[in-house]
C-alpha cells in the first residue's frame, strides 16, 4: 500500500481513468496541507470511496480531537505526514464495517496454489513503458524516480525534485530497489517521493465461502482465491477449519478472470471459529460435509467421475499458436493405498520439492496425486484433524483432497490424475500413522 498508487496489479494502467474526485473538488479540499499530506489522502479517499474533501474534513477533526491542532499551517510537514499516516494505517486495520473495504469473509481454506507470482510486474512494465515514451509525465505523476550520480552519491529525482539517497555509489553498484532501464537506473516512488520495492511475491490460497452477511442470511458459498503477498506467501493454513478472515474484494470493474480474487493487507490473520453461523448450523461446516454438499457448490466430484469432470469443466488456451486445455478445479474423495510423506526432489516444483499419494478408484484404478512442496510447506496434508487432536494418517485412510484434474496416458491408456492443492483428513475415516522409533544403526550392534 505503500507505492505511488493502489491499482490492481493485474489490470493495465490507464493514465486517463477517473480517481472518483474531480480537480476543482480537489483543489478546495487541499486546505494548505503538504502534499506528503495529501498524497496520502487520495490514496485513502480511493481506498474507501470517500470523497478526497470529506477525507480533508476527516484529517482535520482528528487533527483537533487527537492532537489538540487547530491549524495545521504552523506545524512542521514531518509531523503532519506522521498524523496522516497515523489515520491510514488505522483504517487499514479497520473489521470491514463504515466506508472501509476490508470486509469479514467466512468459510473454509481448501488449501494454496503450488506457484508464487510477481503482482508489481504489470505495474512496472506498465511504468517502465511510459517512461520510455514520455519521462517527464513518468516522473512528475509521481510513479517514477530516476537515480543519478552525484558527488559520489546516489541522487533520487522524483516529482518533489533531486535529492541526495546519502548512499555512496562505491560500494553499491545498485541504487536502492533500483531497475535497470535504457541504460538508466529507475524506480518506483511512494507517496513521500522515496524508493519503492519493484517486486511482490503473491500466492493464492483457495477459499470455500462468502461475505459473511451474504453467506449467514443467503447461503451464498464460492471459490475464491485470497491473494496471500509479501512474507504471507507461505501463511500457515489449516485446510477444511471454518474461520474468518479479513479481506479487501474485487472492484466491480474489474478484470473478469480477477474478479474472483480476494486482496489483503501484510497484517492479514485467520481467526478459527464456527461461531458465524448458530449453534444448530454448525455440524454443516464440518469439512465432509461442507466439502461435499451440492446444494452449496458444484466442487464436489465421486472419483470414479473425474474424467467425466475433465471433459465437461475443462478450458482451452492457445500457447505458442498450440491450442491446450487445462482441466477444473475440484473437491473429491478417495482411499489412500500409497503414499510418501517425505519429500522428493523435483526439478519442476517450485519449492525444489513434492510429494505424492495414490488414490483408489474402483472404476478408474489408481489416480496419481501430485502434492507440490508449497502445499507441504503452507498446509498439513498427511495430518489428520487439527490442533490438540491432530494426527498423522496411514494408508488405507480415507482423505478429501482438493485440486485440479488432469489427463495422463500409460501404456496407450488415459486416465485421470490430480494436482493437490489441499487435503482434508477426516479423524473419524483415517487410519493413525505409526512414527518415531529408533532409525540409528547402533541398534543393531
Amino acid at each position: 500500500m505503500s507505492t505511488w498508487q493502489n491499482t490492481d496489479e493485474y489490470e493495465d494502467i490507464d493514465d486517463n481513468a477517473s480517481n472518483g474526485f474531480g480537480a476543482a473538488s480537489e483543489s478546495n479540499a487541499n486546505a494548505g496541507l503538504p502534499s506528503g499530506v495529501i498524497d496520502r489522502l487520495k490514496a485513502y479517499a480511493e481506498r474507501t470511496g470517500k470523497g478526497i474533501g470529506e477525507v480533508t474534513s476527516q484529517f482535520l477533526e482528528e487533527l483537533k480531537t487527537q492532537h489538540n491542532c487547530d491549524d495545521p499551517s504552523i506545524e512542521d510537514e514531518d509531523l503532519l505526514i506522521d498524523w496522516a499516516e497515523q489515520m491510514v494505517v488505522q483504517t487499514r486495520r479497520q473489521s470491514g464495517g463504515g466506508n472501509s473495504k476490508l470486509q469479514t469473509w467466512v468459510g473454509s481454506f481448501l488449501g494454496v496454489a503450488d506457484k508464487k507470482r510477481d503482482r508489481l510486474a504489470n505495474i512496472v512494465r506498465a511504468n517502465l513503458k511510459l517512461f520510455k515514451d514520455d519521462p517527464e509525465e513518468a516522473i512528475s505523476s509521481g510513479r517514477l524516480g530516476v537515480y543519478s550520480k552525484n558527488d559520489g552519491v546516489w541522487h533520487l529525482t522524483t516529482k518533489e525534485g533531486q535529492l541526495s539517497t546519502e548512499i555512496p555509489v562505491e560500494g553499491n553498484p545498485t541504487p536502492p530497489h533500483g531497475i535497470k532501464h535504457d541504460g538508466m537506473w529507475v524506480c518506483l516512488t511512494t507517496y513521500d517521493n522515496k524508493a519503492a520495492p519493484s517486486k511482490k511475491m503473491g500466492r493464492y490460497a483457495y477459499f470455500l465461502g462468502g461475505e459473511e452477511e451474504d453467506f449467514v442470511k443467503n447461503g451464498s458459498i464460492a471459490l475464491w482465491r485470497i491473494d496471500l503477498t509479501g512474507d504471507n506467501v507461505y501463511q500457515q493454513i489449516t485446510t477444511g477449519r471454518p474461520c474468518k478472515v479479513q479481506v479487501v474484494p474485487p472492484r466491480d470493474n474489474a478484470n473478469e478472470a480477477f474478479k474472483d480474487v480476494l486482496t489483503t493487507y501484510t497484517d492479514f490473520e485467520i481467526t478459527y471459529t464456527d461461531e458465524f453461523v448458530s449453534e444448530d448450523v454448525r455440524p454443516l461446516l464440518h469439512p465432509s460435509r461442507f466439502w461435499t454438499n451440492g446444494d452449496f457448490h458444484d466442487m464436489f466430484v465421486h472419483i470414479d467421475s473425474l474424467e467425466e469432470a475433465y471433459e465437461e469443466r475443462k478450458q482451452h488456451y492457445t500457447a505458442g499458436g498450440e491450442k491446450r486445455s487445462y482441466g477444473p478445479l475440484v473437491i473429491t474423495k478417495g482411499t489412500v493405498s500409497r503414499m510418501s510423506t517425505e519429500p522428493r526432489e523435483s526439478e519442476y516444483d517450485e519449492e525444489g520439492h513434492n510429494y505424492n499419494m495414490t488414490l483408489s478408484s474402483s472404476i478408474s484404478g489408481d489416480i496419481d496425486c501430485w502434492v507440490p512442496g508449497a502445499v507441504g510447506k503452507c498446509t498439513q496434508p498427511f495430518t489428520s484433524h487439527w490442533g490438540d487432536d491432530a494426527f498423522p494418517y496411514a494408508e488405507k485412510s480415507t482423505v478429501f483432497v482438493f485440486g485440479r484434474v488432469g489427463m495422463k496416458t500409460r501404456d496407450g491408456l488415459t486416465t485421470p490424475k490430480l494436482t493437490v492443492f489441499g487435503v482434508y483428513a477426516d479423524p473419524r475415516r483415517c487410519r493413525r500413522r505409526m512414527t518415531g522409533g529408533d532409525t540409528g544403526t547402533e541398534q543393531f550392534n
